[in-house]
């Protein structure tokens, strides 16, 4: 058996072990939390990197909370002795290197945990830190701690983590089973802290968790959160639940979403997934919901369709308004390189040479070009029409070129236009 059979395998397990544990209806979305940050006090963040494991802040593990539990039968607190025999079993199942043993295993720990001893087991568990492939079991001790005591786990969470992880794991697995519960918690425990526009990170955790039961309170839940990048997750969640039912069905729920803004990031949403099998159909649905729709969804669906036809983008893109064309350039720029070369890409972008609009497309264009013909990107830098855009355009690639070819980076500084403190840094003027 192979490893990437055994991992597929394990996650099947944790799935299926996590679904029987909270009676979930559909599967859960993809994690979206910063996973490496999760062990850690720094601020609430909603980065979805990977993690590398950090340290953690271990609790004790030691204090017992008397709870109650219709899954449970026991009657009595677990012995100090007790506590200490669970830790040690699950340090020792943390630390096998087989992901199949290791998720069968936690899954046997969680079916016979009493509502007492979750709180040693995730202490004992954080210990030492949490690498990127313990991140289902982590995840799975939350999601059955939720089930038998949420309350208990949220303070726990709240005490022990600095970021919006657990607590979103924990409220996802407890709205399935009592939405107007975690709705409420999530109101009461959050504060903007005097920013309108920050997203209630515990509302996102809720929203995942009844999506799939209840799309239209969960919508509604979407739709009073402020646009940041913490609605942009929720409604990662929502539409996974929205595109199941079709596109047609898709259709209609973006047509009804009365918020502009969440309408136009969900129809961009959408409209990239249309345009993989049908672009032309894409473009014609996103523009009958106006030229904002539209706008916002030229780049994914221009994107789609370049990868499959690049020569049809083209001249689709052709066709359309210079604020259409702008929005479609960082896309069809990306795909002449990669497609084509850069020659092509930069003849193209030469039409629209000193529009503001533009300067993505001429962004994307550097990026895709400086490894391969730095030169060339240098000029671009150049026609940026932001003068600190430039410097900060020409310093991101000059460290590489250094790299590469010392020699020819500072001989094109000293014989081409480049910023001030480009020229400073090369000593080529004090």
């Amino acid at each position: 058996m192979n490893t990437k059979f055994g991992l597929i395998t394990a996650a099947w397990a944790l799935s299926c072990g996590t679904a029987f544990l909270i009676g979930r209806t559909s599967s859960d979305t993809a994690e979206k939390a910063d996973q490496a940050a999760s062990l850690s006090k720094s601020p609430v963040s909603s980065s979805r990197g990977a993690s590398r494991g950090g340290a953690a802040e271990v609790d004790s593990g030691k204090r017992t909370r008397r709870t109650t539990s219709r899954s449970s039968g026991r009657t009595t607190a677990p012995s100090e002795a007790q506590l200490e025999t669970l830790q040690a079993k699950v340090r020792e199942l943390k630390d096998m290197s087989d992901p199949i043993a290791r998720a069968e295993g936690f899954l046997e720990l969680v079916r016979n945990l009493g509502p007492d001893e979750y709180l040693s087991a995730l202490a004992a568990f954080r210990e030492g830190g949490i690498n990127n492939e313990q991140f289902g079991e982590y995840r799975l001790l939350l999601t059955a701690w939720a089930k038998v005591n949420p309350l208990e786990a949220l303070d726990y969470a709240k005490e022990n983590t600095g970021t919006p992880f657990a607590r979103q794991t924990i409220l996802t697995a407890w709205a399935k089973n009592d939405s107007e519960g975690a709705v409420t918690w999530a109101r009461e425990n959050f504060d903007n802290e005097g920013d309108e526009n920050r997203a209630n990170p515990w509302m996102i955790g809720v929203i995942e968790g009844i999506a799939s039961s209840d799309l239209g309170r969960a919508t509604q839940l979407l739709e009073e959160l402020p646009f940041s990048r913490g609605r942009g997750e929720a409604l990662e969640a929502v539409f996974t639940e929205v595109s199941a039912g079709g596109n047609e069905d898709a259709k209609l729920w973006v047509a009804q979403l009365t918020d502009p803004k969440l309408k136009e990031g969900a129809a961009a949403r959408l409209a990239g997934e249309l345009a993989q099998e049908n672009p032309q159909g894409a473009a014609e649905w996103a523009s009958s919901l106006g030229p904002d729709v539209m706008k916002r969804s030229a780049g994914t669906i221009v994107s789609n369709w370049a990868e499959a036809d690049l020569n049809a983008a083209r001249t689709w893109v052709a066709g359309q308004s210079q604020d259409i064309i702008a929005a479609s350039g960082p896309s069809l720029v990306e795909k002449m390189i990669q497609k084509e070369d850069i020659a092509t890409a930069s003849a193209w972008l030469a039409d629209f040479e000193g529009m503001p609009e533009f300067d993505d497309s001429v962004r994307t264009f550097v990026r895709n070009s400086a490894q391969e013909q730095p030169e060339v990107a240098a000029d671009w830098i150049m026609k940026l029409t932001n003068e600190r855009d430039q410097t900060g355009t020409f310093h991101r690639i000059l460290r590489g070129w250094e790299q590469k070819d010392k020699a020819g980076a500072m001989d094109y500084i000293r014989n081409n236009p480049v910023p001030e403190s480009i020229a400073k840094r090369a000593g080529i003027i004090e």
